[in-house]
């Protein structure tokens, strides 16, 4: 089992990063939405607690890919089939995703502070407050919040077709490098 990446795959830590942070992130986009229906009362508390425990969980995980990223650089090239064009585009595709990904929960760990809420780790812990209280702030990051989760998704969905697109129409291997338990011949 390969841990690092090399100029043709991705190591097994890179692929972990990746997919847990993406099925977190599938699990947390439709319960942030889901969860503002909710009737107030102790199940929509509970559920909002959900939601920042696993966004505290997202912001740790992005920390590490970043700091993974300077360890093990992703180092299988993009194809040579790709233009410039393409290539330079699926470069800020990712530097989007991060971007996105690493601002959601900072903008909601702020919106909880502005709000006067606390943030409670799975039922058991709350975590250091900075009282900041200000609504009309708080609505602001309630919107970029809400603005942001549509962005993320939108870039999700581009990032998923952009990968079904090179394995299916270019039938190269960018996709199947970063599938688990998948290796390219070296």
């Amino acid at each position: 089992m390969q841990l690092r990446n090399d100029l043709k795959n991705y190591g097994s830590i890179t692929k972990i990063l990746h997919w847990s942070t993406a099925l977190l992130i599938l699990a947390h986009i439709p319960l942030g939405w889901w969860m503002q229906n909710l009737p107030l009362g102790l199940e929509k508390i509970w559920y909002y607690n959900l939601h920042k425990s696993l966004g505290l969980i997202l912001l740790f995980l992005i920390i590490i890919r970043i700091v993974w990223r300077q360890i093990s650089p992703p180092s299988p090239p993009l194809p040579n089939t790709m233009s410039n064009r393409e290539k330079n585009i699926a470069r800020a595709m990712h530097i989007s995703l991060y971007t996105a990904v690493l601002a959601q929960p900072i903008i909601g760990i702020f919106h909880s502070w502005a709000s006067g809420y606390p943030i409670v780790f799975f039922n058991s812990y709350t975590l250091p407050s900075v009282r900041m209280l200000n609504k009309s702030f708080a609505d602001w990051l309630s919107t970029s919040h809400f603005i942001l989760g549509w962005g993320i998704a939108a870039l999700i969905v581009v990032h998923i077709s952009a990968a079904l697109k090179h394995h299916y129409l270019n039938k190269d291997l960018v996709l199947i490098r970063m599938l688990p338990f998948c290796r390219t011949r070296n």
